[in-house]
């Protein structure tokens, strides 16, 4: 191992739900639930699931005022063609009971009203945890876990001593870590030891079988019972609210792995270089996380036990994972840490430097309280009325292995983990079976896809085609007009509106009126003489008897005296 670079692989092994907020959501524009799994698809596999007559609707829709009911239309839109969706989907997580019931019931749906009457509507926003957009697994970003540490070990040197600053937190932790020149107010950000420790993001072990994301409801619980004036239980104010979650499940064993780097710097200039006490070697940093968050999980875990909100079988299968690595963790091998959303006050700050300054929200219009601790817990739970079995958020166990070696077996890990991976399993199961089945529709839309693709192409062809056909049509008969005689033209004019059998009729009628003399006027009686030759009418030597022949004959006669002049 390089003097000046130590490297370490590190395992993580989640043991609650963990969120990484990244700012993004699923909307419900852009997921359906069905049969407790969500269905993630993006604008382009929904325009390949729908019909043409879906996108049509669609367009219809969106092509409105844009506004609440748009959007509730757009939902319910989505949700009643999920069917057609699910083979489209580009990612699939399971989804609790409880938020598929919640998802079910307010789909398209206003939550309630406000006090004008105005609509709040159910968006239905899940956030999404930390994840790679190349192959949508989760990631814990490496600047999380780095603050985690970072923590822990402020904590560690500052030993539980108030902190005396008032410009905030920067300058509490440059005094601590001497990187903060307090004559000259200025931090010195080469002096930080924390730079001396580079933390990669930790990636999700793609041999994990298991689902890489699990939908939680997030919601908050008093820490102390809320009693009313005959000393009864009541409900306390802001336990209905709750946040829909995407997390890493817990129990899954070493399901990211990552990497950090020590360095060692040398230096002759002391201002560019951390102080010596501050070169924190692995197993320091492994003690300091240890013995920061052991007393905070053990204190997290006596509450949630005492308030009767405690998962007893998720807690005992921790409880089974720290034990089992006790041995890890007196060694520096394995520490405790606690990282993302709902990790709570006093897991994220300096024990020095809560005091008094942990923000209470009070209500809305009110002004916020400042304590020395939170009142209240964010827990994960499947319903917003859950009080019961309910799970902390952020605790990972990880595990340090020296340069970029395999890390040896760990059977108990793996068995005690299996306990609680029951309804993972069933779930992958079952999504394994459906995954064939959800291919195959998908081939057979591909097909009858790319089939009505073929039919809209000759369609196409056939019509434009026929375009052509009646364009060149119309170009010949233009032709064809422009080489008429004006008296022609008249002739083909005046007949247009008669049927074809009466032509000869009305044609040698109007010729009898007077309207056409000298020249014009045989040029029209020979335009008769040809129609009544083309019906067979044209009889001018019948001798026989026939009525409507001696008609027939008189009428051919009359035409021949206009074309003898």
């Amino acid at each position: 191992m390089s003097p000046f670079l130590q490297n370490y692989t590190l395992s993580f092994t989640p043991l609650s739900p963990i969120h990484i907020g990244t700012g993004e959501s699923y909307e419900p524009t852009n997921y359906v639930i069905d049969d407790g799994t969500l269905y993630e698809f993006d604008s382009a596999a929904a325009l390949a699931a729908l019909s043409e007559q879906d996108r049509d609707e669609l367009n219809r829709i969106v092509s409105g005022r844009a506004d609440e009911n748009m959007l509730k239309t757009v939902q319910g839109f989505f949700y009643r063609r999920r069917e057609a969706l699910k083979p489209w989907a580009i990612n699939a997580i399971p989804v609790l009971d409880g938020i598929a019931r919640l998802y079910t019931t307010r789909i398209g749906q206003a939550a309630n009203r406000e006090g004008g009457g105005g609509q709040v509507l159910n968006k239905l926003e899940i956030d999404r945890t930390a994840y790679n957009p190349a192959t949508r697994r989760p990631v814990l970003f490496g600047s999380s876990i780095k603050g985690a540490i970072r923590t822990a070990l402020l904590d560690k040197v500052n030993q539980g001593q108030r902190a005396r600053e008032r410009k905030g937190l920067h300058d509490f932790q440059g005094r601590l870590f001497k990187y903060l020149d307090a004559e000259r107010g200025e931090w010195s950000l080469q002096q930080d030891p924390l730079r001396l420790v580079a933390l990669s993001d930790a990636a999700w072990d793609d041999a994990q079988v298991l689902p890489t994301a699990q939908v939680y409801l997030a919601v908050n619980r008093k820490k102390s019972a809320v009693v009313d004036e005959k000393g009864g239980l009541r409900a306390a104010m802001g336990e209905n609210l709750y946040q829909i979650l995407e997390c890493v499940p817990p129990a899954y064993p070493r399901a990211f792995k990552g990497q950090l780097a020590l360095q060692t710097i040398k230096s002759d200039d002391r201002q560019k270089i951390p102080a010596q006490e501050f070169h924190f070697p692995i197993k320091a940093i492994a003690d300091a996380c240890n013995r920061f968050y052991l007393p905070i999980w053990t204190a997290e875990r006596k509450l949630l036990e005492e308030r009767g909100y405690a998962d007893e079988e998720g807690y005992k299968t921790f409880m089974g994972i720290l034990a089992s690595s006790q041995e890890k963790i007196e060694t520096g091998q394995a520490f405790l840490l606690r990282v993302g959303r709902h990790s709570g006050a006093e897991s994220v700050t300096v024990s020095g430097a809560r005091n008094g300054n942990i923000k209470i929200m009070t209500g809305k219009g009110q002004n916020p309280e400042y304590a020395d601790a939170p009142k209240t817990l964010w827990l994960a739970a499947q319903t917003k009325e859950q009080r019961q079995n309910l799970l902390p958020f952020g605790w990972l166990l990880v595990e340090i292995h020296s340069g970029d070696g395999t890390p040896a077996e760990w059977p108990e890990l793996a068995e005690l983990c299996a306990a609680r991976q029951g309804p993972a399993r069933q779930w992958a199961e079952q999504q394994a079976r459906q995954r064939a089945e959800l291919a195959a529709k998908r081939q057979a839309d591909e097909q009858r896809r790319q089939q009505q693709a073929l039919e809209r192409q000759r369609r196409q062809a056939e019509e434009q085609a026929k375009a052509e056909a009646a364009e060149q049509a119309r170009i010949a008969e233009q032709q064809r007009q422009a080489g008429l005689s004006p008296i022609e033209l008249e002739i083909e004019t005046f007949l247009q509106a008669i049927q074809a059998q009466d032509r000869d009729t009305r044609l040698l009628q109007e010729l009898e009126s007077g309207r056409w003399q000298g020249e014009d006027a045989k040029a029209v009686a020979q335009t008769v003489k040809s129609l009544m030759e083309q019906a067979g009418k044209w009889l001018p030597d019948f001798a026989g008897d026939n009525k409507q022949k001696v008609k027939l004959r008189d009428r051919s006669r009359k035409v021949l005296k206009y074309l003898q002049g």
